[in-house]
């Protein structure tokens, strides 16, 4: 494949409405490499972005389309940048999702809203019930299937942000529930592998964290971003994160508890970089914070952590350092104590397990702890995070065909994960 080529027609469109990237981007509540890498032809804005960057450029979004498809790959661009007509089936497909899961309300709200409309409490507490709902929705299903319906609720966030209008007390708050939803929004895309949307989320988020004074929402960014950056294998890119999100945590107004969550991030990305006496004494921090304070009633996205979920993250590291056996220990007694509301993280457990005993050499057993995943991922779990370490899993097990169970768990994996 050549090289991309860089779109002129939309560079110069940004120079004539008066922005440098650096404008435009922090317009946007992008970062300037993300407004960047649209120019150069190597990445079509996310949807979402689509009303306000075609305002913003002053420029519908028929023109839009064509200045994001000057480029020698325009093809290549089909499933990213929508058409005129695709626009429209996009905006029908956010309408379906988020009747689907029971948050529409907020969004067709604001939708219809234009300059100068009234933004009250009540416009705030829908999108804080749509962020609790959402995260309830993540717990138990994933995010593959919701992270499109959260983005449109913290891109409505941000619609009434910009065109409402609103008391001081009003804005701070609708502010606060902004920044909660791209928060939701970048971690439902991580959970789908959309990675690209996850990052220019939850640097959104942190924007409006430190707009907002929020310790909160900085803290879950910066976390998020390290557990992202983990996950992409970039440990030490996590860590400075991690250790961005420690600092957060003890902003005025954080509860004590929050602190346990940048160290759950150090811990794994410790883990990663083979530092074991890092990875201990965040673990040993993490509890030491939740014996103190492990309140945190009213926080829906927060419902997850508890002593099962560190003895989860404990194994995880475990699995890293090259501990088989403690793993395993810990990972049995996280699934046996977790709490059924948490489907989707229950799988990631079950994966956990089965490469814990591939790593002793447990093949019947770790073909055990995947079906179990496979259970989950055929009823109501949709995560590319598990769906990506079960695909680990099962190419590790094809070593053994001849062991009864592996077999059995093979035919089924190519049937439930590969129809």
């Amino acid at each position: 494949m050549g090289a991309k080529r860089r779109r002129t027609g939309l560079v110069a469109t940004r120079k004539a409405a008066g922005y440098t990237q650096e404008g435009l981007a922090e317009a946007l509540f992008v970062d300037r490499c993300t407004v960047n890498r649209w120019e150069s032809g190597h990445h079509a804005p996310v949807p979402y972005l689509w009303p306000k960057l075609a305002k913003l450029l002053g420029v519908t979004r028929e023109q839009l389309a064509e200045l994001l498809a000057d480029n020698e790959h325009a093809s290549a661009l089909s499933d990213t940048v929508p058409t005129a007509n695709q626009a429209v089936a996009l905006e029908d497909m956010k309408r379906r999702t988020l009747m689907k899961w029971g948050v529409a309300a907020t969004a067709a709200a604001s939708l219809t809203s234009g300059a100068g409309t009234t933004v009250g409490l009540a416009d705030v507490q829908r999108l804080q019930r749509a962020a609790a709902r959402l995260h309830g929705l993540d717990q138990r299903h994933g995010g593959d299937a919701l992270w499109q319906a959260a983005l449109v609720q913290a891109y409505d966030g941000t619609h009434l942000l910009d065109h409402g209008s609103y008391t001081e007390t009003v804005g701070q708050l609708l502010l606060t529930a902004t920044g909660q939803l791209y928060i939701c929004a970048g971690w439902l895309a991580l959970d789908a592998g959309q990675h690209q949307v996850a990052r220019d989320s939850f640097g959104e988020a942190l924007s409006m964290s430190r707009q907002a004074n929020d310790p909160k929402i900085e803290t879950r960014a910066l976390a998020n971003l390290a557990y992202q950056s983990t996950l992409l294998g970039k440990p030490r890119e996590a860590q400075r994160y991690a250790y961005g999100a420690e600092l957060a945590a003890t902003g005025k107004g954080a509860p004590k508890w929050l602190a346990a969550i940048p160290q759950l991030r150090l811990a794994v990305s410790s883990s990663r970089t083979g530092n074991a006496r890092d990875a201990d004494r965040a673990v040993g921090q993490a509890r030491r914070v939740l014996d103190r304070d492990s309140d945190t009633a009213g926080e829906e996205w927060a419902a997850f952590l508890s002593s099962s979920e560190l003895d989860g993250i404990e194994a995880t590291c475990a699995i890293e350092l090259g501990r088989p056996t403690q793993a395993e220990r810990l990972l049995e007694q996280t699934i046996a104590s977790y709490e059924q509301q948490f489907a989707r993280n229950l799988a990631g457990w079950r994966v956990r397990l089965a490469r814990a005993r591939l790593d002793k050499g447990a093949v019947d057993g770790a073909a055990e702890a995947a079906h179990g995943v496979l259970d989950d991922l055929s009823g109501e779990v949709a995560s590319w995070r598990v769906g990506a370490e079960l695909d680990v899993v099962a190419a590790r097990l094809t070593a053994a065909p001849e062991v009864p169970e592996v077999a059995d768990f093979l035919d089924r994996y190519r049937t439930v994960v590969h129809a």
